[in-house]
């Protein structure tokens, strides 16, 4: 199932245009802690006689955090007590249950410091389908963790407020306007493409499409909220804070309406 089927749907897929060689080395993508996406490994085939008693046992399934994402892999955490020994497991499956993704895997590294093992892991996609899905998955990852300041006035534009732009090597921008008195966050909007969702904060967020700002039908008005969601929910921490908090705001305002 995909994660988006009518906004975010014309991504390129870089990474399908190159080989597993010229893929190595990519760069890696932080998952927030915050991200609404969860990850369950499950131990399909393997030798689990060795694991510790407190340990999961074959077939069952294991809820992780999610560490960050690759185009070709993922790094995961357990907390304790489940201390794996290395080589010790062959098949797992990584998942994200809301949306049925579920992606072959095999372990690449495995650490255990005190706080959790620590799971990389290297995806091994068995259908197109899979690929497409686990992409949109990273490309959301990608939009939240790397923006950055591109841009700000050093004085009240045309609209009265001072306007920081933020963006990211996707087409996509976030863009805040301050209060010119007390600098506090009067608006924002995201723009990827086509989709647009902005708000005056304190009131409600409008999804649209551009050019034109025109309506959206309601499916993909719950896409977009979803994306948007999704995005700030893996906001970089060099973000400004008080951008960060508004946005999560805007989240969880989301999830508590049924939107997400």
């Amino acid at each position: 199932m995909f994660l988006f089927n009518h906004s975010h749907e014309d991504s390129e897929h870089a990474a399908k245009n190159g080989s597993p060689t010229e893929r190595r080395g990519k760069p890696r993508y932080p998952v927030s802690p915050l991200f609404q996406a969860t990850a369950t490994l499950t131990v399909e085939r393997g030798d689990v006689s060795r694991l510790t008693a407190s340990g999961p046992v074959q077939g069952s399934n294991w809820k992780c955090r999610l560490l960050d994402c690759s185009e070709q892999g993922v790094r995961v955490q357990l907390e304790p007590p489940y201390k794996i020994p290395a080589g010790e497991l062959r098949d797992l499956r990584l998942k994200v249950p809301e949306f049925g993704l579920s992606v072959p895997c095999r372990i690449a590294n495995l650490n255990e410091p005190a706080n959790g093992a620590i799971f990389g892991l290297m995806l091994d996609f068995d259908s197109e389908a899979a690929f497409d899905a686990y992409w949109q998955l990273l490309e959301v990852v990608v939009l939240g963790s790397s923006l950055k300041l591109h841009t700000k006035t050093i004085k009240p534009d045309e609209s009265g407020y001072f306007v920081e732009h933020y963006e990211c090597s996707r087409p996509a921008r976030l863009s805040i306007w301050r209060h010119p008195h007390n600098q506090e966050i009067s608006a924002f909007e995201f723009r990827l493409k086509r989709q647009v969702a902005r708000a005056i904060v304190g009131r409600h967020l409008e999804c649209m499409l551009a050019p034109g700002d025109s309506p959206v039908p309601p499916a993909m008005k719950v896409e977009i909220q979803r994306l948007f969601s999704w995005i700030a929910s893996n906001l970089s921490p060099t973000l400004p804070l008080d951008v960060r908090e508004v946005l999560q705001q805007y989240t969880v305002a989301l999830a508590e309406e049924g939107g997400s």
